[in-house]
């Protein structure tokens, strides 16, 4: 199929080509910040990943999926904010970019999502196979392959530049162009978009999620350690306890307890970061091909439509934001995050003494305040071998509820 242009310049008034009315500034600079950091942020993973010890085949997706980031936003940039610097719904960038540009939106949405579906099952493999042989493809065979996903991702986009019509104008007696499609190609759009979406992006959202939902589930299966049975077993039953004995045990516990506490928060810790890569791509993404589904309904306010379209890719771009900090400066995103939620805690618990968390996490109400040690002071100058320490109970009374 050959693109689709008309040579006929077309006499159109301006009030004919303003399209929508709504918060032009708003968006325009939510999707311009956006671009900016997601450039900057994927140029610096690239640098990033060339330079530290990865697998080949986790530098190639990464890799794969910061090119495929940096052509989404700037494509979506191109297309969207001259949409929202000029009322008049005109066409700057020439007759070959409107084909071009929609192929290769398409084309770096599906190169960018089978990245991430790879990157998912590699550390499917990872997690649910571990005693199993390692995945380590060489070289060649990981660029052989993200080479081929590339050019099979492309033919799947191609037939898009046939949507499109290039119009050459005049309005109000200057020449200018417009890019649209057809009503002839409207039932076409819509059948390739729903042939893409029912037997590309589905399944991929499925299987991205399948993988992860595995991972989640075995890290939250196993987040408890198990429990030291010899220092569960011990109990302070007896008041003739040696004092050296008291304070072994009670060192014990402590040690033991704060390295199952450590073990606990990292498998939770891992549980999140699986959730919120789910999160991050479904979320940010599914708008989006939803959007492209959506806007072939004509019987929906024209202002509402436009809406969803600018917040939808609004979404989809942060995507490319969020990728560069969850899948190579992970460790940069944990700290702030932990950061802000301490900062965010000191402000919400501002009322509270930081002592009485400190004595609540270190155990020591417990020892002190439940079993009472009444010779504490005698036995710190008491230097025989026999010496004994006195506890008696305290009575904790506990509500019935």
């Amino acid at each position: 199929m050959g693109l689709k242009t008309s040579k006929d310049r077309v006499a159109v008034p301006e009030s004919l080509l303003i399209g929508f009315e709504l918060n032009r500034n708003l968006y325009f600079y939510i999707i311009l910040f956006i671009t900016v950091i997601a450039i900057l942020g994927n140029l610096l993973v690239i640098r990033t990943i060339l330079t530290r010890k990865y697998k080949y085949l986790q530098k190639t997706c990464i890799i794969s999926l910061a090119i495929s980031d940096i052509m989404t936003v700037a494509l979506f940039a191109m297309n969207n904010l001259s949409l929202l610097i000029t009322k008049p719904m005109i066409w700057i960038y020439g007759e070959y970019l409107c084909h071009f540009i929609p192929v290769c939106q398409v084309w770096s949405n599906l190169t960018s999502s089978i990245a991430l579906l790879v990157i998912a099952l590699d550390r499917y493999h990872n997690v649910i196979h571990v005693l199993s042989a390692k995945w380590k493809p060489c070289l060649w065979k990981c660029f052989g392959g993200a080479s081929f996903l590339w050019v099979i991702c492309g033919g799947l986009s191609y037939p898009v530049a046939t949507f499109y019509i290039y119009i050459p104008i005049l309005m109000d007696d200057k020449e200018t162009a417009m890019c649209t499609a057809a009503s002839v190609t409207k039932s076409t759009i819509f059948l390739y978009y729903i042939c893409m979406n029912s037997l590309f992006f589905l399944p991929i959202v499925l299987m991205f999620f399948w993988f992860y939902y595995k991972i989640a589930l075995l890290i939250w299966k196993h987040r408890k350690p198990p429990t030291d049975e010899h220092l569960s077993q011990q109990e302070i039953t007896d008041t003739s306890f040696a004092t050296k004995q008291f304070e072994s045990h009670t060192f014990n516990v402590k040690t033991g307890g704060k390295k199952r506490n450590e073990q606990m928060e990292k498998k939770i810790r891992s549980f999140k970061i699986v959730v919120a890569l789910i999160i991050a791509f479904i979320g940010c993404r599914a708008p989006y091909w939803i959007h492209m589904l959506y806007q072939q309904v004509n019987t929906v306010d024209k202002n509402l439509l436009w809406n969803f379209r600018f917040s939808a890719i609004s979404l989809y771009l942060l995507n490319c934001v969020l990728n560069p900090l969850l899948y190579t400066y992970l460790n940069v995103t944990i700290s702030i995050c932990r950061k802000i939620s301490s900062f965010l805690t000191q402000i919400c618990c501002c009322w509270f003494f930081g002592s009485e968390f400190e004595e609540f996490e270190t155990g020591e109400h417990i020892v002190e305040g439940i079993v009472g040690v009444d010779n504490r002071d005698e036995l710190k100058n008491d230097k025989s071998p026999n010496k004994k320490i006195k506890i008696h109970y305290v009575h904790v009374p506990f509500s019935k509820y």
